[in-house]
């Protein structure tokens, strides 16, 4: 990538950690999430931490504010992990697959890679209740030339139609791709990070039930400080009761992230 471009993306990144971390009060979220989760280890080590997870998160920022020049030039990241057999067989097939994956590195190269391999998958993603982000992650999507659906808060009635939408492109054998770490209150309460209580939306395995599509977590993982990544494709989750396979993407999702908890998004009120 062009020196212009990682200049450019540096200088989001320190934009991110010196003004917007601090003023939006994501920096004061992640240092609550470490305190909870690494309880037992010292004020340095969780500040070091802080550290390394902002300055992804700000990498992340500079790479989408960037996607016109970032996206291109990935070309087309190796795949690996037991889900991804099943995955382009049910692809082949035309039949529905569901792709779950987290804030965990940058799930939009994920979306990049379905491009780069000709696959066209509809996205399940929620309104940042801003309209600039909304408008410059929209144009990202339409980029990549896959389908957007968004939705919104619970308040906000103008979404309410696209998640309608989304069953409906999935049920007509195509793939799609879901985020299941956020917090939703009216999920179930399952553990997440060694932690209890954490809200989590049933909705994934629902769907992946409904419509007898594999549900397979999906992850795209950051390979050292540059813009360079691994697609890592778990096994597909047995179907079963909706909260015991929700239990297990949180299972999957808290080992990838206790390996490597810079890789997450600790900006999340998860719980």
């Amino acid at each position: 990538m062009s020196v212009v471009f990682r200049a450019r993306v540096l200088w989001i990144a320190w934009w991110y950690r010196a003004i917007f971390a601090r003023l939006s009060g994501q920096r004061d979220i992640v240092r609550a999430n470490l305190a909870r989760v690494f309880a037992d280890e010292s004020d340095r080590a969780r500040r070091a931490l802080e550290r390394r997870i902002l300055g992804n998160q700000a990498r992340f920022y500079g790479e989408i504010v960037n996607a016109e020049r970032f996206l291109p030039a990935l070309g087309r990241p190796e795949i690996e992990g037991p889900g991804k057999a099943p995955f382009f067989e049910a692809v082949e097939d035309g039949k529905p697959v569901i792709l779950l994956t987290g804030h965990v590195g940058n799930y939009v190269v994920g979306l990049q890679m379905l491009t780069a391999l000709g696959i066209r998958a509809g996205f399940l993603y929620r309104t940042r209740g801003n309209l600039l982000l909304d408008r410059r992650f929209d144009r990202v999507l339409r980029q990549m030339g896959q389908v957007g659906f968004k939705i919104g808060h619970r308040k906000q009635r103008q979404y309410e139609g696209n998640l309608k939408d989304f069953m409906r492109f999935l049920g007509d054998g195509n793939p799609v791709v879901m985020l299941g770490d956020h917090r939703d209150r009216r999920g179930a309460r399952l553990r997440f990070l060694g932690q209890r209580k954490a809200p989590t939306s049933l909705t994934p395995a629902k769907l992946a039930l409904a419509h007898d599509a594999p549900l397979i977590p999906c992850f795209v993982l950051r390979q050292g400080r540059r813009s360079r990544f691994r697609v890592y494709m778990a096994p597909p989750i047995p179907p079963g009761e909706p909260k015991k396979m929700m239990q297990t993407f949180n299972d999957v999702v808290s080992e990838l992230i206790f390996e490597d908890p810079a890789q997450w998004s600790w900006t999340i009120r998860r719980w």
